[in-house]
């Protein structure tokens, strides 16, 4: 059995919430977030438009023989081509689109989880041992699928000559590898293997103390992960009392939160 469960805050440097976060269970159990630009406007509605095309995808493609290996770029450009249509009604730029999406579903006892932009996992074994999984740009800009629809952005991008950084911590020891920057950020992970994970923008990793002091990403998600109890409403209980006695600390978050969780039990 999957349970689901959601929570989204807003970042302690923010005015508007630039992040977005859906879960559910139809077609099968599903995490999708966004996380919008803080540089380009109307990315808050942005992320919206992307969680709820992305979930139309995944009712879309429900029947089709290639589920659950669903296409990681028909996908993406199903979403970002419906957005346009979508924003240009709304008489809003396409620059609201510039949002990364994570898209997370369970089939056939395996998370199907797939990136585009940067974002965070947290996977915890049965035995409790953790991986932090960060994705990240060398130069803080997420290639956005926005892009694939702006020939002018996509020149900008393409001459920062980044390259995609993925990064693990497993236990406390950490290490990265480097990837071109259109990477296939596409990862499939055994259910049995990982019983709780967690999907988080990059909020995840913007926690500090008394503003100066960084807060490890893995000290952050065992955090989060310390469920008292399943049932209900059980991330949304958690991360309310883990942020509660974070600011008690003086720990904030600085980035806006947006963070799901699945739980399988057998």
């Amino acid at each position: 059995m999957i349970q689901t469960d959601t929570f989204l805050t807003i970042g302690s440097t923010h005015s508007v919430c630039e992040d977005y976060i859906i879960s559910g269970n139809n077609p099968y159990p599903y995490i999708i977030l966004s996380d919008g630009c803080s540089t380009s406007k109307n990315t808050d509605m942005g992320s919206r438009i992307l969680c709820h095309l992305a979930k139309q995808y995944l009712l879309y493609r429900k029947d089709d023989y290639r589920f659950p290996a669903l296409d990681y770029n028909e996908m993406g450009l199903w979403i970002i081509h419906n957005a346009e249509l979508v924003v240009r009604q709304l008489g809003i730029h396409r620059s609201c689109l510039n949002a990364t999406l994570m898209i997370a579903y369970v089939y056939d006892n395996r998370y199907h989880i797939y990136t585009y932009g940067d974002g965070c996992m947290a996977l915890q074994t049965k035995e409790g041992n953790l991986t932090i999984t960060e994705l990240e740009f060398t130069k803080n800009a997420p290639y956005y699928l926005s892009y694939r629809i702006d020939p002018e952005a996509m020149d900008a991008f393409h001459n920062l000559k980044q390259d995609l950084i993925i990064k693990n911590n497993i236990n406390g020891v950490q290490f990265e590898n480097k990837y071109a920057y259109d990477y296939k950020n596409l990862f499939i992970l055994p259910c049995d293997d990982y019983p709780r994970i967690l999907l988080c923008s990059d909020g995840f990793s913007s926690f500090m103390s008394h503003k100066i002091n960084p807060v490890g990403t893995e000290v952050v998600g065992k955090e989060f992960l310390a469920y008292k109890s399943t049932k209900g409403e059980f991330l949304k209980r958690r991360l309310k009392r883990a942020l509660k006695n974070y600011s008690k600390n003086c720990i904030e978050h600085f980035d806006d939160l947006s963070v799901g969780a699945f739980i399988y039990e057998e």
